[in-house]
């Protein structure tokens, strides 16, 4: 850790809150120290392994990998495991999603997408929404939010951003469905610029487990598909089984045109897809749009894997029960003034914290963070203003372990309000 701690460039979040533990080894939900000391995961690389740690059927695909001796072949030869996780994606996705577009990270495909629905409608503007978060590279960070994240950097200026609901409009108030709804059909009544695509989200991750009704998502894809927009979903946080389906829009019953899923693609190595029709990404012209790690053997046999093990397993099943569960033990937090909103989204959950007058408490969250790493779980703050706190457990922990793990929650929580530190 010294030597990272010297040489490692500041950008990166190894240490943005002091010295992080270091672990040695992990199964399942637990990493362990060098000590053996165990950690409950429950924030799963930022919602990346979905499977756990060390899983039996990622074993299995790496050493397949390992006894071929191809660990890359380029964009320019094709492989066993590229053709084998085309055909999973093609088995799992709606019909007319029957063309992919392998990158390597997150960024990278919501730059595809971009990329794909200029080329296609040679048109240039966006849109993307509050809230919104696509990545940090130059034109998925154009499409996120969050003016910190921007500020230092000249980034792509044909972007309008839409109000999402639940996200704030000010330091306490946040919007209605109603106001977002009403603000797109104002913007297409005095559009003057040329829309390529709207990106979005069905269901904010980053932003601290925001999730819309139905009616929302239903009627504001109406409103971009009557003004021929193409509609990119971003699944890269929410696809893959977190949900309690393998796609949020799935939940809603939604037509995107593009869809961007990376993260938990593969539940560790670095992989993501685009995925849409042919008569879009089969439009544009071989090599204007490529990288050289694309498709690599290693992560396309993982992220096979895990759809195999997704299915075998019914993990869809079982983050709908890992809801379930968030839900019953967490209500019991609904009635602290302390916290606004306990707020659920399939195997996921987000809590947050403000002040008497309503605005953000971000102090409180570091807090309970430290203090449950100090009971050996692992949370983390999130949120637009960093006041949520965020449990991600993997869709194979075990219903006992969670339920423990959040029963130590509450006893933290409750310790504060004790000791008249929250209210």
């Amino acid at each position: 850790m010294i030597i990272t701690k010297k040489h490692e460039s500041s950008a990166v979040n190894t240490f943005k809150n002091g010295s992080p533990v270091e672990f040695f080894s992990a199964r399942g939900e637990y990493l362990f120290t060098k000590n053996k000391k165990k950690y409950l995961d429950l924030v799963c690389g930022s919602a990346v392994t979905n499977l756990g740690h060390s899983h039996k059927s990622h074993e299995k695909a790496i050493n397949k990998v390992l006894k071929t001796g191809i660990f890359h072949t380029g964009t320019r030869l094709t492989n066993q495991f590229r053709e084998e996780l085309y055909f999973k994606l093609n088995s799992i996705t709606p019909d007319y999603l029957n063309s992919f577009h392998l990158c390597n990270s997150g960024s990278e495909a919501v730059e595809t997408a971009i990329k794909a629905t200029q080329y296609y409608t040679k048109k240039k503007n966006i849109i993307s929404f509050s809230g919104g978060y696509h990545g940090r590279t130059m034109g998925s960070l154009s499409l996120t939010h969050n003016k910190k994240l921007k500020d230092s950097f000249y980034t792509l200026k044909n972007v309008s951003f839409f109000p999402y609901p639940g996200t704030y409009k000010n330091k306490n108030t946040k919007f209605t469905e109603e106001e977002c709804l009403n603000y797109a059909k104002t913007f297409f009544r005095n559009k003057k610029k040329p829309i390529c695509a709207a990106i979005i989200e069905c269901g904010q991750a980053v932003s601290g487990i925001i999730l819309p009704n139905k009616k929302f998502f239903q009627e504001i894809f109406k409103i971009f598909k009557k003004n021929n927009i193409l509609i990119i979903v971003d699944e890269i946080w929410n696809g893959f089984g977190r949900t309690g389906n393998f796609f949020s829009f799935q939940n809603f019953n939604l037509r995107p045109d593009l869809v961007c899923a990376g993260k938990a693609m593969s539940s560790s190595l670095p992989l993501s897809v685009v995925m849409g029709p042919s008569k879009i990404l089969k439009t544009w012209p071989p090599g204007i749009h490529t990288s050289t790690f694309q498709g690599n053997p290693l992560s396309c046999a993982m992220a096979s894997a895990t759809i195999d093990e997704i299915l075998k397993s019914k993990l869809i099943n079982r983050a709908n029960k890992i809801n379930q569960i968030l839900c019953d033990s967490l209500s019991k937090l609904n009635d602290l003034p302390s916290i606004f909103e306990v707020r659920t989204h399939g195997a996921g959950a987000g809590i947050e914290f403000v002040y008497p007058d309503g605005s953000a408490n971000s102090e409180i969250v570091k807090i309970i963070e430290k203090q449950m790493l100090n009971r050996n779980i692992i949370v983390y703050a999130g949120g637009e203003r960093g006041n949520v706190l965020m449990l991600i457990p993997p869709l194979i922990i075990k219903f006992n372990n969670l339920k423990n793990s959040l029963n130590v929650l509450i006893e933290e929580i409750y310790s504060l309000k004790k000791r008249k530190i929250i209210v």
